[in-house]
């Protein structure tokens, strides 16, 4: 029977957490006044080096609750952001420097770190723009070896070599070909049928959206939300490659509160649908080595500029974001990067709709003004027109 176990219940599973509480302006946060149902939180752990991006992991997926019991015989989707998998056909491809991709070493402590908290089955998915790939090529950063491995596959098999056999899966969505369509709030003919998503995310008790910070050319900023879209089948809803029918498929059209969805709706949707089953979701955010700019690539798919974050924040400090609300997460984004939650249409949405928190956030473990990147560069935005040449 799935379980659904709802922010409250899950909150009393857990130990506190102590760290300095903050409120910073730019979010017009309130203040932390204690208890279950207290302020939502994000917590940040930061760290000086890359090489402590597997602990930073592990220490978030703790602060943001998972911990203790906390996911006892549970199963788990980690879903990370590993878009340029399956980009080579554009002269390009998966490397872990270019901040394209969120790092392997965060997803690899957080998946030990579930393990630790009991989870029955952690599985590590993700759509990309290809059918499959060698999870021994999704490789940590130059000079980073955890558990004797030195890639996310090895790193895998480790886990159940220690924990269990079968207790850690890597599955590539698309050639696993197991689906399931949740609504679909976009009046568009082709998306009757609803949005075909992965059915170990969308059956998985809980999903844990570890995003890179990235600024994007059709939605703004990538955060936790838009991971999600990663979920989607590039061959019910694209050309194999791109998933180009979600894009043109809420072009134009109002759903959410907003006239023109764009693409921003349809990964709402999925997110509505998690909350609207009762799951309780999570959001990791990597900090590291990011994308300013015309993201969500680097040329010569789009012009993204990777940024190293301690190099222009004034903490000087690489950092990861925990929460158990992915809009409180993607709205502390928003922050960092200095864009107004308001010009976010997802968080525009995501407040419509009461899918989480926005205004009434606590950050802890650091302040909005020691992490923020004031000149971080912003996107030319595009049309999701852009993507009719492509479907």
């Amino acid at each position: 029977m799935k379980r659904r176990l709802g922010r409250r219940e899950f909150l009393k599973t857990g130990v506190g957490v102590t760290a300095a509480v903050v409120a910073p302006t730019f979010l017009n946060l309130g203040c932390d006044k204690g208890g279950a149902d207290s302020a939502p939180t994000v917590h940040a752990i930061v760290g000086s080096e890359l090489t402590e991006l597997f602990d930073m992991g592990m220490q978030a997926a703790h602060a943001a609750g998972i911990r203790g019991t906390a996911l006892a015989g549970a199963t788990v989707f980690i879903k990370p952001n590993l878009v340029a998998l399956g980009m080579e056909i554009f002269g390009c491809g998966y490397d872990p420097t270019t901040g394209e991709c969120t790092k392997p070493e965060i997803v690899a402590g957080v998946a030990e770190q579930c393990l630790k908290a009991g989870a029955a089955r952690v599985t590590i998915g993700e759509g990309a723009q290809a059918e499959a790939w060698d999870w021994r090529d999704v490789v940590f950063l130059p000079g980073t070896t955890i558990a004797e491995t030195t890639n996310l596959g090895d790193f895998v098999a480790s886990l159940n070599a220690r924990y269990g056999a079968g207790r850690a899966e890597l599955v590539c969505l698309h050639e696993a070909d197991l689906w399931d369509a949740i609504p679909s709030s976009s009046s568009a003919a082709h998306l009757a049928d609803g949005i075909f998503v992965g059915q170990a995310f969308a059956r998985a008790d809980h999903v844990i959206s570890i995003p890179v910070i990235k600024t994007h050319q059709w939605a703004l900023m990538s955060g936790a939300m838009k991971n999600l879209f990663g979920v989607a089948s590039i061959h019910k809803h694209g050309n194999g490659i791109s998933r180009c029918k979600l894009h043109t498929g809420y072009d134009g059209i109002p759903c959410h509160g907003e006239a023109d969805a764009g693409v921003s709706g349809a990964f709402v949707d999925i997110v509505k649908w998690r909350r609207e089953q009762g799951f309780q979701d999570f959001a990791i955010v990597d900090g590291s080595i990011c994308l300013e700019g015309d993201g969500p690539h680097k040329a010569p798919v789009n012009n993204g500029l990777s940024i190293h974050m301690k190099a222009r924040n004034a903490a000087g400090r690489y950092f990861v974001l925990a929460s158990d609300d992915m809009v409180a997460a993607d709205a502390t984004i928003a922050a960092l990067i200095n864009i107004p939650w308001t010009d976010v249409k997802a968080l525009r949405m995501a407040q419509f709709l009461g899918l989480g928190a926005i205004e009434e956030v606590v950050l802890k473990g650091a302040t909005v003004e020691e992490l923020r990147i004031a000149d971080w560069a912003r996107p030319e935005i595009r049309p999701e027109s852009y993507f009719k040449g492509f479907c």
